[in-house]
């Protein structure tokens, strides 16, 4: 009786209406998907706050609802959403969050759900291989590259890397990671204040502005961080190249296969 009782319940769970916003065409994509796995969806392809998207919500009275991967300029007011709501953010500051929480509507990030987090890391650095080879029409294969940064996309990029047999030298400031790096067989280097590079290929996957260099024959450094970059004074693209969504740039349907399961996952717990 429990489990009958349990797969009710589930039932009257997935016939929530969902309402996925945004233009990016991982969020389409993943309406569709969820569709296809017997949720009530709905796709709004706006960026921003709109009259017609308040009358959709107003029309439609989604309880699960998808905001894009980038903070959406201007916000839904919490009066059009009704009371055990959830949302569903991508990247978002506090002060952007905060009526929403204020209206006591319950938010969950999936950009912060670890196994979303691991999969996107994943793709991010077939990504940025793809744009590797487009950008430079040049083998990996004995190709040294530093990787400053050793988190997740740090770790998938050495990993892709490493795998096509490239030269890998990882750079980071904490032991914990110089030390995992080392076990993984990487050459480290710790970062520091003053740690500089001539020449060579640099990825960095560190969201913070903390190198100084010049440009110089030779040198190209890829950006798979997010903003501001890892540049204190600008440098011209033609040292340093920014790849910024690759995931969805290159693997829309995978992209948002994983998002749909982060989702998923989300909404069962």
């Amino acid at each position: 009786m429990g489990k009958r009782i349990a797969w009710m319940g589930w039932l009257a769970m997935i016939d929530d209406n969902w309402l996925f916003i945004g233009t990016d065409s991982r969020l389409a994509a993943c309406s569709e998907i969820m569709a296809e796995r017997g949720f009530t969806t709905r796709h709004a392809g706006v960026d921003h706050y709109t009259e017609e998207l308040g009358e959709c919500i107003t029309d439609y009275s989604p309880l699960q609802i998808v905001f894009p991967i980038l903070q959406m300029k201007g916000s839904i007011p919490p009066a059009l959403l009704e009371k055990g709501t959830e949302l569903y953010t991508g990247v978002a500051s506090e002060e952007w969050l905060k009526p929403l929480k204020e209206a006591g509507l319950l938010v969950n990030s999936y950009l912060k759900e670890e196994q979303f987090i691991w999969q996107n890391a994943k793709l991010t650095a077939e990504g940025f291989i793809h744009d590797y080879y487009s950008h430079t029409r040049r083998s990996i294969f004995e190709t040294h590259f530093y990787v400053a940064g050793f988190g997740k996309v740090g770790k998938a990029t050495a990993h892709a890397l490493a795998s096509l047999g490239a030269k890998v030298t990882v750079l980071a400031r904490s032991d914990a990671q110089l030390g995992e790096a080392s076990i993984h067989g990487y050459k480290t280097e710790r970062l520091t204040d003053d740690w500089g590079i001539k020449e060579g290929n640099l990825i960095n996957t560190i969201p913070a502005k903390w190198l100084s260099v010049s440009e110089s024959p030779g040198l190209h450094i890829f950006d798979l961080a997010s903003a501001p970059g890892c540049l204190k004074e600008q440098l011209s693209s033609e040292y340093y190249t920014v790849l910024l969504g690759l995931p969805g740039k290159h693997f829309p349907v995978d992209a948002a296969v994983a998002l749909a399961n982060a989702l998923e996952r989300m909404y069962r717990r």
